[in-house]
């Protein structure tokens, strides 16, 4: 759970489940809270600690070490196989430092190995543009070296997987190189100042970083593999089925297996992006393979994280990317397997019944041009269940509050609608809740694990269905974001039209096809559904035509006034075209990569994490005034437009925990005092 926990906190499309994360409480947030615990982990050189980025760099080392200065057998015999593995344990370590890097700064920066815990812990921080200059180094070296994707085996290293990082790490350095300000003389920040955690984000700036971007970003498109040609491909799986997970788009992946024997703890991300369906009013009595299981808090979007999808009619990677529907289901123990739900007329079905206006409702506006197979065409009652076999469930409506659906339309649908916005008589709710007919308002800080979750993870191939460790494969490198970075280095080159081209190559995979089906939700009830052709609106609600012109980006995107412009949400601080396209790069990351743990080291190393967080994300943020105002605020938890959080710049890196800081030593062996603990710890914590 360390990857949710350090790489979707502290952006702004998701949030955690757990408040005091959420509104980064300082209980949580400090040194000595949970964020220090997760850092601790990460680092792995407290104590006895053996798991993490240390006790791994001090292997690479290692057998560097013994690669370079003596070989055994083959290594000694054979150049090309001790440069090639060589190369992989180069980009090994490259990648542990670029994670320690990208969530606290400054770190300790060894390069040569050691066989014991030392007698003292004198590991002063190395500047990040000294740390950068070696990664690029090294991983350059491993470029030359690797082979291509296909003629070593899946899961190692490979030269594609070289280039885009190389590509990512130029990138970053030319995103940090106006904040050489920020930095002391000898290199270090002074964690008083207030722009400290930009100074962080210095490392270093070369003549060509960005030219440098692009031809290694150009090494991995022209490699000749290719992105998937439907965005779900990449996240589809069933019972005994990973093909998905050797799409040639993902260029480099976490690998478990398709097994459990994955390690002491297994895959956990299936378990932390999952909301909570269960409900018998909705038919879904329990969890489900398809649905996948919630364990613990977990993470789900911010309600940009949603709106970032600023056509969910037409871009497809909204539904794909999110669980919009539920369909009744049930598992059966006896076959292991998923079922379809209980009729409606079960006597064991204790779904949400009709009431007399919701079943005259439907009846008179919706049922008429209701095709959906599961219904077979039948009336409303008032006093039946509503949900049968094969029907909808539980279904969610992310629409606006100037597009908020009427009440008594929202209680007619045939399964239990939760629309972000309902209005009735001149009044707007925001968020109500409850499998009873929209009455129980949940607020902002209350109850919410009902709402749209992440589809990319959900795993039906755990042990058991209410067991948590996956199988999955995590991807860490994928095509589409080469192409993202390949089109902000063009962009921040003046070049928009070569940006461009690149964009829109991810805006025709992602729009939909002539076709393919929408969700029945989006189809019939989302904003904009309207626009859609009559056919386009009934069951099966089969796309007519590719959406790709309704989807293609131009430069208006980013010209501060147009439509499409305004509906990017770009925060104030971004008042230029070029700073509104860096701001756009990340936007379409987070329609592109949501949940995918990519999004938070994008905006973060850009430099507009603050901004974007105190600007969207509601709990998090200080801000008052910048949201929509509701009928229903509960306690002062309810949406009454005001940020509820205590984001801050300090919050943009994690603290060095209390526990690590407190046994460091100077170099002759002497604990840290007081002052020398508060300049190695990062600014403001």
């Amino acid at each position: 759970m360390e990857g949710p926990f350090l790489f979707e906190t502290g952006n702004d499309i998701v949030e955690p489940l757990n408040n005091q994360w959420a509104i980064y409480s300082p209980a949580i947030w400090s040194p000595g809270g949970e964020a220090g615990d997760y850092a601790n982990n990460l680092i792995g050189y407290f104590q006895q600690q053996l798991l993490g980025a240390y006790p791994i760099i001090n292997d690479c080392n290692k057998a560097i070490e013994i690669i370079q200065q003596q070989p055994p057998g083959k290594y000694e015999t054979d150049p090309a196989y001790a440069n090639q593995k060589l190369a992989e344990i180069y980009f090994l370590r490259s990648f542990a430092y670029y994670l320690l890097v990208t969530q606290l700064g400054d770190v300790p920066f060894p390069l040569v190995s050691n066989n014991s815990v030392p007698d003292k812990f004198y590991l002063p921080k190395t500047p990040s543009a000294q740390i950068y200059s070696q990664l690029i180094s090294d991983l350059r070296f491993a470029h030359e070296h690797l082979p291509f994707a296909g003629q070593t085996e899946r899961g190692r290293i490979t030269k594609n997987a070289a280039a885009h990082f190389l590509a990512k790490l130029y990138l970053q350095r030319e995103q940090g190189k106006d904040y050489a300000q920020y930095r002391l003389a000898d290199g270090t920040v002074d964690p008083d100042n207030s722009n400290a955690h930009l100074g962080l984000l210095y490392k270093g700036e070369g003549s060509n970083d960005l030219d440098s971007t692009i031809y290694y970003a150009d090494q991995v498109i022209s490699s000749g593999i290719s992105l998937a040609s439907d965005y779900w491909d990449l996240f589809a799986v069933a019972r005994g089925d990973w093909s998905n997970e050797s799409h040639p788009e993902i260029i480099l992946q976490a690998s478990y297996g398709n097994n459990l024997d994955n390690g002491r703890y297994g895959m956990r991300t299936n378990a932390a992006f999952t909301a909570n369906y269960r409900n018998a009013a909705w038919n879904i009595p329990g969890w489900t393979w398809g649905y996948g299981l919630l364990k613990g808090q977990g993470f789900l979007a911010t309600d940009w994280g949603y709106d970032v999808f600023t056509d969910k009619i037409n871009d497809s990677r909204f539904e794909k990317s999110f669980q919009i529907e539920y369909q009744s289901a049930s598992f059966d123990n006896g076959s292991q397997s998923d079922g379809p739900g209980l009729a409606y007329t079960d006597s064991d079905n204790k779904s949400l019944k009709w009431q007399a206006a919701e079943a005259t409702f439907f009846n008179n506006n919706i049922k008429p041009t209701y095709k959906r197979p599961s219904w077979e065409g039948r009336a409303a009652v008032a006093g039946q269940p509503k949900i049968g076999r094969a029907d909808l469930g539980l279904v969610f409506l992310e629409n606006s509050k100037e597009t908020a659906i009427d009440y008594d339309e929202a209680l007619a649908q045939p399964y239990v609608l939760y629309p972000r916005w309902v209005t009735r008589d001149g009044q707007y709710f925001y968020r109500k809740a409850g499998a009873d007919r929209l009455n129980s308002d949940i607020g902002l800080l209350l109850n919410r694990q009902v709402r749209p979750s992440s589809r990319k993870f959900v795993d039906p191939n755990r042990s058991t269905v209410d067991n948590h460790f996956g199988t999955r494969d995590v991807a860490i490198f994928r095509l589409a974001e080469t192409y993202l970075l390949r089109a902000e280095a063009h962009g921040r080159k003046g070049d928009f039209n070569q940006a461009l081209a690149d964009i829109n190559v991810l805006r025709e995979r992602a729009a939909y096809k002539n076709g393919e089906s929408r969700s029945e939700v989006l189809a019939r009830l989302y904003p904009g559904a309207e626009t859609l052709h009559e056919e386009e609106r009934i069951y099966p609600y089969t796309s007519i035509e590719s959406t790709y012109e309704k989807i293609k980006v131009d430069p208006s995107y980013w010209d501060g006034s147009s439509a499409s412009s305004l509906a990017e949400n770009y925060p104030s601080e971004a008042n230029t075209n070029l700073q509104r396209f860096i701001h756009f790069i990340y936007n379409e990351y987070s329609r592109e990569f949501n949940a995918e743990q990519v999004v938070y080291e994008g905006i973060h190393h850009a430099g507009i994490q603050l901004e974007r967080v105190l600007h969207r994300s509601q709990l998090a943020s200080s801000k008052s005034g910048n949201w929509p105002v509701a009928n229903n605020p509960v306690n002062g938890n309810g949406q009454n437009g005001n940020g509820k959080g205590t984001f801050k710049a300090t919050h943009t890196f994690k603290p060095f925990p209390q526990s690590f800081i407190n046994m460091l030593t100077d170099e002759n062996g002497t604990l840290l005092d007081a002052q020398a603990k508060k300049k190695y710890q990062n600014p403001g914590y």
